[in-house]
């Protein structure tokens, strides 16, 4: 029996890939948000620390307005924090951009090449068994030639996630540490 999908696209695959894509995406939110977190944390010990002093200031009879200095240091941290996060959103647009153009092209070349390796199995099928000619068993090797290109690729594109993530976390702890 003949498969109806197309020569070299297995949607089950792909789905599977497209999968590994969403979960990458959703840690790199998660990570966004714990960095959003970890600003907040700032700017709240930030806000914490300027009452304090503001107490301070009160109880040993200063005048409780902050000074200009202390209100651009709390307007640089404020920007600091801010900056990072954008940083952060921007770099993750950018590997996602990235990893989709990367995910594409590598189903294109699966294709092309799962295509171009089923039909040299099949043409050696035929050398092979000159003379008999079995469409089944030929739809066969073909479509294990292609799932077997197909895996190659998938393992390929886990190693490129993989190396995606390493390059996040680092670039997640360098924020984390500027902060």
């Amino acid at each position: 029996m003949t498969s109806l999908t197309r020569r070299g696209y297995q949607p089950d695959e792909v789905h599977r890939f497209l999968e590994l894509v969403a979960d990458e995406l959703a840690s790199r939110d998660q990570r966004e948000a714990a960095l959003r977190t970890d600003a907040e944390k700032l700017k709240e010990a930030l806000r914490s620390w300027q009452s304090q002093q503001s107490s301070l200031r009160l109880q040993a009879t200063l005048p409780a307005t902050p000074t200009s200095t202390a209100v651009n240091l709390v307007s640089q941290a404020q920007q600091q924090a801010e900056s990072y996060v954008n940083q952060a959103q921007h770099y993750s647009r950018q590997i996602i951009a990235q990893a989709r153009s990367q995910a594409s092209e590598l189903m294109r070349q699966t294709q092309e090449r799962a295509r171009d390796e089923a039909d040299r199995a099949v043409a050696e099928y035929r050398r092979e068994n000159a003379g008999r000619r079995d469409r089944e068993a030929e739809d066969r090797i073909r479509q294990l030639v292609r799932a077997r290109s197909f895996l190659e690729a998938v393992e390929v594109a886990e190693e490129q996630l993989r190396l995606t993530r390493e390059g996040l976390e680092q670039e997640v702890a360098k924020l984390q540490n500027e902060t």
